[in-house]
């Protein structure tokens, strides 16, 4: 089966199984409805409660059964899930998630037989077929061996096989073919093996590499930012240290079957968010989709592992994007300080906590995290953006800085984030000499970055300075991105600045478009509109701008705009 195809197709069931809320022809109308609300409102622990409710009072309607059991087991109450499983597969109704999740509590149990006997049904779903494919394959290998269980894996059929090179590469080194695991190893981490397979091959290489395969590897890895900095920190002093890892060797089915649930989860959200990009980008509206499916596949990993804190770290991300951020939390604080997930979580709690205005409390959760890691300079940086967020702008310099100064050499790439967050900050405190030298750092890192070749561009042009390079800088970020509109906007007002407002007037237009909700690109429509004679049109735009609550600086300018205009061009 095509690997991508058979991705897209789990992709789509998605959508069935999210959506399986159907009205019943009768039932307790209050829990039911109640429970419709919820699943709206993305609480998935209420759903869960008022579905199970509904199905009390009404047990034979199918269809709220099939709520209460994914809602249950997206809360994570996967042995609460059972009954309503157990009644959809005697019913002949369910879609394969129920067999594998009763066969999951059974594995879970140590029953290995019954588990094997249960992901052995027809599942309809082209995703619950995949998983249970994979979950057979990594049975078999506990029961009858690895060789057996990379025999398991090479049996799939209609099917996605995506992460096979991953798993069997695991199993072949248990086996001993190690020539052979280091080529899936590697075949692994240039597809879909994610941050399960990056891992994997560290490890794998630690123990088996020859010279400086490891380190280098390690050396590559520091360049992708984030958790995979910190896993090649921690692969690499283990390597000095001589203390080779022995990480993702000797997988149990649980550990597999867990890892294969995490990144089948994690692949189609991934699918998903970018099947939702290109509709929009293509000028489609789209509502975002629910994350109930992948949400309950995650939950079904940490059940069967609750050591595997990717997996914790993703149910919490999910709870933070429904904005369910005390369950966020309680994942995020289950993620253990020895963990290369860990300083990404501390951020996710500061970013909750900064979702509910309660700003003081995520400063404090980051300047706990960097206290326990003096290397946590994501975690400075973000509290770079905090403090700047509420205009402690000098703090946000001092954070900023701390931040750079963690960065290897030479710079990593993604090392552009770090002085576009300190360049706005000097910006706003007029040191703007200094900001420009960070502005254009940030590009020499990444030059084909189009949020750092907008910055610096934007910035000249702001001033009426170095127009021309200004222009280049920001044609190219179009280029690189060109559904975005903040850049977009950067490329009518170089225009402006120049004075060709016809030529502006377009490029500002299709940003307002794309950026509705954001003031400055409002004001500038605003400014074009003013400087073509159209100046009722223009009060409108500064009107708009206003009502999408600027910052002090600009209402003050807007309000003088309504009242007086703009001043002719030229004059002082």
């Amino acid at each position: 089966m095509n690997i991508n195809r058979g991705l897209a197709a789990a992709v789509a069931s998605l959508a069935i199984a999210s959506c399986a809320t159907a009205q019943p022809s009768s039932t307790s109308a209050g829990d039911y409805l109640s429970g419709r609300l919820a699943a709206g409102l993305n609480d998935v622990d209420a759903a869960a409660r008022n579905f199970g409710a509904a199905v009390a009072a009404n047990p034979d309607d199918l269809d709220i059964v099939q709520s209460a059991f994914l809602f249950h087991v997206a809360a994570g109450d996967i042995e609460g899930s059972a009954p309503y499983a157990r009644r959809l597969v005697a019913a002949g109704e369910d879609r394969g998630l129920g067999a594998f999740t009763l066969a999951a509590i059974n594995l879970k149990h140590g029953d290995l037989l019954a588990a094997r006997e249960g992901v052995k049904g027809d599942a309809v779903e082209p995703l619950a077929k995949s998983v249970s494919y994979l979950a057979g394959a990594w049975i078999e290998a506990e029961i009858a061996g690895p060789a057996a269980g990379v025999a398991a894996f090479d049996l799939g059929k209609d099917v996605f096989t995506g992460f096979n090179p991953t798993f069997k590469a695991m199993l072949l080194e248990e086996k001993g073919d190690i020539a052979e695991a280091g080529a899936l190893h590697q075949l692994s981490v240039a597809s879909f093996g994610g941050p399960i397979g990056r891992a994997a091959y560290g490890a794998f290489l630690e123990r088996n590499g020859e010279g400086t395969e490891a380190r280098d590897y390690y050396l590559r890895l520091e360049q992708e930012g984030g958790p995979s900095r910190r896993l090649a920190h921690e692969g690499l002093a283990r390597l000095d240290r001589g203390r080779p890892t022995n990480a993702y060797s000797n997988v149990s089915a649980r550990e597999g079957v867990a890892m294969a649930l995490y990144l089948f989860a994690g692949n189609v959200i991934q699918q998903s968010a970018e099947e939702m990009q290109r509709a929009s980008e293509a000028g489609f509206k789209i509502s975002e989709r629910p994350f109930n499916l992948p949400l309950a596949l995650t939950e079904l990993a940490v059940y069967l592992d609750p050591q595997l804190a990717d997996a914790r770290r993703l149910i919490g991300s999910i709870h933070n994007i429904y904005g369910n951020y005390d369950a966020a939390r309680e994942a995020f604080s289950q993620i253990a300080p020895s963990s290369p997930q860990f300083e990404q979580a501390q951020i996710e709690i500061a970013n909750s906590l900064a979702a509910e205005d309660k700003t003081n409390e995520a400063i404090a959760a980051l300047k706990s995290a960097i206290r326990r890691d003096r290397d946590a300079e994501d975690a400075m940086l973000t509290l770079a953006g905090l403090y700047a967020s509420i205009d402690r702008h000098q703090d946000a310099v001092k954070e900023a800085t701390r931040a750079i100064a963690r960065l290897d050499e030479p710079k990593p790439q993604d090392a552009w984030r770090h002085y576009l967050t300190r360049a706005g900050s000097l910006i706003e405190l007029d040191r703007f000499d200094e900001a420009e030298a960070d502005l254009q750092k940030a590009v020499e890192v990444a030059p084909e970055e189009p949020v750092a070749l907008n910055y610096l561009g934007y910035s000249w042009v702001e001033r009426g300075v170095n127009l021309d390079e200004a222009f280049g800088l920001i044609e190219k970020a179009v280029a690189l991105r060109p559904q975005s509109g903040a850049i977009i906007d950067s490329l009518g007002w170089a225009h402006y600045q120049r004075g060709d407002y016809e030529e502006a007037l377009p490029h500002l237009e299709k940003a307002a478009a794309l950026e509705p909700a954001d003031p400055t690109v409002t004001d500038h429509l605003g400014d074009v509109y003013w400087r073509l004679g159209r100046e009722t049109e223009a009060r409108f735009q500064w009107t708009r701008a206003l009502e999408l609550d600027p910052a002090d600086r600009m209402r003050a300018a807007l309000e003088k705009k309504l009242t007086g205009g703009l001043e002719p061009v030229g004059s002082k």
